[in-house]
């Protein structure tokens, strides 16, 4: 799974970009659409020049609490993003399909509405819910720091 950035509509557009098409559609099917727009929360923890991308929501639906997690280095579009965000952004879903030397990007109708984001940097000042805690344990293992 990666992370992309759009610019071009009122609200900025938080694109999760598969390469398969069957775990794009159980993403969708089987988590994301079944999360109400005001329960998704979605964290930037930023570290360095590095940051941890966490999407993850709660539904009356589904028995679990499912987390999208993806380690990135800090872009020209992550710094647009975090400059012009204002309060929401569109969830969107892309499956990258790569085409000769290039590639190409299938943007799905699959929509959701984030207001609940939060851009928090390391070493974390406030405590946080255990879902960003788990996330980082998982990325940098359970006894090592990310500075």
């Amino acid at each position: 799974m990666g992370v992309g950035y759009e610019f071009y509509n009122v609200r900025a557009k938080v694109i999760l970009v598969f390469n398969n098409r069957k775990t794009l559609l159980n993403a969708w099917n089987k988590v994301i659409k079944w999360w109400p727009d005001d329960w998704i929360k979605m964290r930037f923890l930023e570290t360095n020049h590095s940051y941890e991308f966490i999407l993850y929501g709660d539904s009356n639906f589904l028995e679990s609490t499912w987390v999208f997690l993806k380690a990135l280095n800090v872009s020209q579009h992550y710094m647009t993003f975090k400059a012009d965000y204002e309060g929401a952004a569109y969830l969107h879903l892309a499956l990258y399909r790569p085409k000769r030397d290039s590639y190409e990007l299938e943007l799905f109708d699959y929509r959701k509405k984030v207001t609940d984001v939060l851009f928090l940097k390391e070493p974390l000042e406030e405590p946080q819910d255990g879902i960003v805690l788990r996330s980082r344990s998982i990325i940098h293992g359970p006894n090592q720091s990310s500075l």
